[in-house]
């Protein structure tokens, strides 16, 4: 009965039910193992696509060790290499304006001019009225014309510590106008005189006379203004004793007499 038993054949349904577990085993073992080579495949595409720079980078490195007598916490700035430091900021400087091309007959600027003071002699004696002498002289090449009228061309008298006490316009002043014609190196000389009385614009009264010392002339014509000239107002010789000795020459500081 047993022999009887071992040798029947089973139902047809057993062995389509063992065929159909045996592949669904192998599929899955087969998915299993593809899943595993696609992982395995990815991890080690992604490791070689990052350059070996960046891979060090990203590693945390240890802080720099301080030098002596630098203080771990703080930070260096870092100063860019010349070439990479940015351009200097240009310093603006002020533009330098050419002096005008000047043409024959043009007004003469004061760059063109000098002016010059002159005395009638190096000192005086009170009472004396002195005369000074105003000398505009074109020092450029080329001729041009200037206002040297009375109303513009001023004589002063300044003590040496540049207190005014007199001007010839104070007490007389004038509208007058005297446009001259300049040839270069030409000259244009007026002279005025001087009453020893001081005076301030508009010519207040009362007027004070000057006492003796020593003062300075100085001579202006609009903004250009001369050297000044040192000259000396002394006291009146007493009665019986003559004046005291004067120079004969003119006076403007040099020893020259005008003109020169």
């Amino acid at each position: 009965m047993l022999d009887t038993e071992s040798n029947r054949q089973l139902p047809p349904e057993i062995y389509r039910r063992r065929r159909a577990l045996a592949i669904g085993v192998a599929v899955l073992v087969i998915a299993i193992v593809a899943a595993i080579v696609a992982v395995v495949v990815s991890n080690s595409g992604g490791s070689e696509g990052v350059p070996a720079e960046q891979t060090a980078n990203t590693e945390a490195a240890p802080p720099p060790t301080p030098l002596p007598g630098e203080e771990p916490g703080v930070k260096t700035p870092v100063v860019p290499p010349a070439d990479q430091a940015p351009p200097p900021t240009p310093t603006p400087t002020a533009a330098v304006t050419p002096p005008p091309v000047l043409q024959e007959g043009d007004d003469c600027p004061d760059s063109t001019l000098a002016v010059k003071g002159i005395t009638s002699a190096p000192d005086y004696v009170m009472g004396d009225q002195p005369k000074f002498t105003m000398v505009v002289t074109n020092i450029g090449l080329v001729a041009c014309k200037r206002d040297v009228g009375a109303a513009v061309l001023a004589a002063y008298v300044y003590t040496l510590d540049n207190n005014r006490l007199w001007s010839n316009l104070d007490c007389a002043p004038s509208n007058e106008t005297l446009v001259k014609t300049f040839n270069p190196g030409e000259q244009v000389t007026t002279e005025v005189t001087w009453t020893g009385m001081g005076s301030a614009p508009n010519c207040p009264l009362p007027r004070e006379p000057i006492g003796p010392g020593t003062y300075n002339l100085l001579v202006q014509l609009g903004n250009l203004r001369s050297a000044t000239v040192p000259f000396i107002l002394a006291e009146a010789a007493p009665p019986g004793e003559g004046p005291p000795p004067a120079d004969a020459l003119p006076h403007d500081g040099s020893g020259q007499a005008p003109g020169n």
